[in-house]
């Protein structure tokens, strides 16, 4: 699953209107999130809540920027492993991020966050999802030839 010029064009534009008030994105995402039992340690306290929204648009902007290279992009989640283990990240608490996240982006930026914006964060976002599910959890959703193969032969 790659990313075509036009959705990465998408998702830099949509990164670039959210940033000047990200502060705002991250109050309306964190009062989101707060709707979710989440097992990831997420701040509580002003002084840790703006800490921790310059580390995720860090994150958000790093992830992005390494989209087209999907290799780059990997490495990149790899090295952010131990972070995420050590707030104590689930499955579940990815999949909720992520989709809080998406529904944030429609939130704050309304009638700019068009179709094709959306299907653009979609794809990324699953393509960010699949990683880190693998990298924190060693689960993926690809199957192998061989494994295809050879499933393929018990089921005849």
């Amino acid at each position: 699953m790659s990313i075509t010029p036009y959705q990465y064009q998408l998702l830099t534009q949509t990164l670039a209107s959210i940033r000047p008030n990200f502060h705002g994105f991250c109050t309306s995402w964190y009062n989101q999130i707060q709707h979710y039992d989440l097992r990831m340690q997420i701040p509580t306290n002003v002084g840790q809540l703006i800490i921790w929204e310059h580390q995720i648009f860090d994150f958000v902007q790093n992830c992005v920027m390494r989209i087209p290279q999907q290799s780059n992009l990997l490495h990149y989640l790899q090295k952010q492993r131990g972070t995420l283990l050590f707030m104590g990240t689930s499955e579940k608490d990815i999949s909720v991020l992520l989709f809080t996240f998406t529904a944030t982006l429609k939130s704050h930026l309304g009638r700019h966050f068009t179709t094709a914006a959306k299907n653009a964060w979609n794809k990324a976002l699953l393509l960010v999802e699949n990683m880190l599910r693998f990298e924190l959890f060693k689960k993926t959703n690809i199957v192998g030839l061989q494994e295809f193969k050879r499933a393929q032969q018990q089921a005849n």
